[in-house]
């Protein structure tokens, strides 16, 4: 069995949460929008080996009207990850009176723990419910709990610079686990001396890997791999998990960075344990804070490949582009905090067809994928745009980058397949395009797309057949007069335009635009560009 779904209320910096997870999921979400709430969630309620938790006062959510909340509550929802299987095996059957089958034929499991404020102190009271939201009568609450956390535990992995070195571990071998420590110890030294490592030492802590991974993992199976379709590579465009296969590693050298990677994962774990012994066929969930915090992207990759490999569910926060790529599109989910709950968007709610997901994985996933962690995109033509757009913002007073605003090209991605999975995502977006007749084609594009929303929210269609005309039209005539060497009033002004462009190109010309604009003042940026600023900065603050 499987966590599938999370239900947070009132909990430390969360005061709504709903969150679907699969085998694998990567959450993205600026600083204090909850990812630290819920890690603390689950690994209080499931991490920490005793059964069952007590809630105290630091762990009720604070509101701004400063007005306490007087109840909070946690529901983690377990599915089996067959129909039916829960009625056939001797193990799930352990849990049989809080099982509860439902119309798909999967049996869940809903276990809930709340606490509320009382005159005399925090009472805190564990239970499970059925599909409904009424509560199961279970005679043996607290056993059924304390088999819940003993399949499903819950380890932590956090960057082990600053941990505690004396952490509890139980006995798998003394001396491996005094050089797994050792070596863990020596990666986590800044600018270290390479030559720290030998060979031997390196060799040692790898047999010490094998024996720990062989131990706790190798007995529930590896995990097979079907061959990759077409359409798998565009849903999951970057796969490590050939990383994965311990056996070949070998042949690579005990000093590469595979297996230096794989001794200070193994270290880790052998941590988050906790010092509690794990009964076979347990299913962990393994919560990965930020691992690309301390890594070369390199040694990130390759721990990244040896951690998908792990059975068990995988639950990450990262502020990685390169790992992010290296998940389903479908396992991604990102969290907006609004005024009154935290949302949990992912992929789903749109129709993608089979082009739509090449383009994305392409155009977003590998070349842009830092743009999933934006708040808002600002959807252009081409590469003058880019330029000039980012400038012009600064002159106005606005930052984009500081905003979460990203600028995305997209003639050649095309507008739709980023509008829809901007959508999903909940990152807000805006299209400018110019009066052509393509031009026109996009907007009526967009206009189909509207879905309710205000066509200025939108869209910005300029009124001139490219935006070299526009500027020429909006007091920047001199400055393409003087790139072009023509000041007499005959010359038309697209052979001006042409001349200019010629001489400086339309990136250049760009950058020769905003010199002369910033000389004279931000009143000189076009007034369309102005409001069409305005419009994306308040709807991007929105999501703070």
């Amino acid at each position: 069995m499987f966590l599938e779904h999370i239900q947070i209320r009132n909990f430390m910096g969360l005061n709504q949460l709903s969150l679907t997870l699969n085998q694998s999921t990567a959450l993205m979400g600026e600083n204090a929008w909850g990812k630290t709430s819920l890690f603390r969630a689950l690994w209080r309620l499931m991490g920490q080996g005793g059964c069952c938790y007590q809630f105290v006062e630091d762990d009720f959510y604070r509101s701004e009207s400063d007005e306490p909340v007087t109840e909070l509550s946690i529901t983690l929802t377990y599915r089996e990850h067959r129909p039916g299987i829960s009625e056939h095996s001797l193990r799930l059957a352990r849990l049989a009176p809080a099982w509860v089958k439902h119309k798909d034929g999967f049996h869940r499991i809903h276990y809930r723990a709340g606490a509320r404020r009382t005159e005399a102190g925090v009472v805190s009271d564990h239970s499970f419910m059925n599909g409904v939201g009424g509560e199961l009568l279970c005679e043996e609450t607290e056993q059924i709990v304390h088999q819940l956390i003993e399949m499903n535990p819950v380890f932590r992995l956090r960057d082990s610079r600053g941990t505690p070195q004396d952490l509890p571990i139980v006995n798998l071998n003394g001396d491996y686990e005094q050089l797994l420590t050792q070596l863990s110890a020596q990666l986590a030294v800044e600018d270290e001396d390479e030559d720290e490592f030998t060979q031997a030492d390196i060799k040692a802590g790898l047999d010490a890997v094998r024996q720990l991974l062989e131990h706790y993992f190798t007995a529930q199976g590896a995990t097979s791999r079907a061959p990759r379709r077409a359409r798998d590579i565009a849903i999951h465009p970057v796969t490590l998990s050939q990383l994965g296969k311990f056996n070949s590693w070998q042949s690579k050298g005990e000093n590469s960075e595979l297996s230096l990677a794989l001794t200070a994962v193994a270290h880790t774990i052998l941590q988050a344990r906790g010092g509690r012994p794990i009964e076979d066929g347990a299913r962990p969930l393994l919560l990965i804070e930020d691992p690309e915090s301390r890594l070369h992207p390199t040694v990130l990759a390759a721990t990244w490949g040896i951690l998908d490999r792990f059975p068990g569910q995988k639950l990450v926060t990262t502020n990685s582009g390169d790992l992010l790529s290296a998940f389903p599109l479908h396992h991604l989910r990102r969290l907006v905090r609004y005024k009154d709950e935290t949302k949990s968007f992912q992929i789903g709610n749109e129709k993608y067809n089979g082009e739509d997901m090449r383009r994305i994985a392409f155009h977003v996933r590998i070349n842009r994928p830092m743009s999933l962690f934006a708040r808002y995109w600002l959807l252009v033509e081409g590469e003058t745009e880019i330029w000039l757009l980012n400038e012009l913002a600064r002159i106005c007073g606005y930052v984009l980058p500081a905003e979460g605003i990203r600028i995305i090209e997209f003639a050649q991605c095309g507008h739709s397949p980023l509008i829809k999975v901007a959508r999903d995502f909940g990152i807000g977006w805006h299209l400018l395009t110019d009066g052509d007749e393509a031009g026109q084609k996009y907007a009526q594009g967009v206009r189909s797309q509207l879905r309710g929303d205000r066509e200025e929210d939108r869209l910005t269609v300029l009124p001139s057949i490219d935006i070299e005309h526009y500027l020429f039209k909006n007091g920047l005539e001199p400055i393409f007069r003087q790139e072009a060497q023509i000041y007499d009033k005959h010359t038309p002004v697209s052979r001006i335009i042409e001349r200019a462009l010629s001489r400086r190109t339309k990136p250049g010309m760009a950058l020769s635009v905003v010199e002369a604009i910033e000389l004279q003042g931000a009143h000189k940026v076009p007034v369309e560009i102005r409001r069409m600023f305005a419009r994306m900065i308040a709807n991007a603050r929105r999501q703070r």
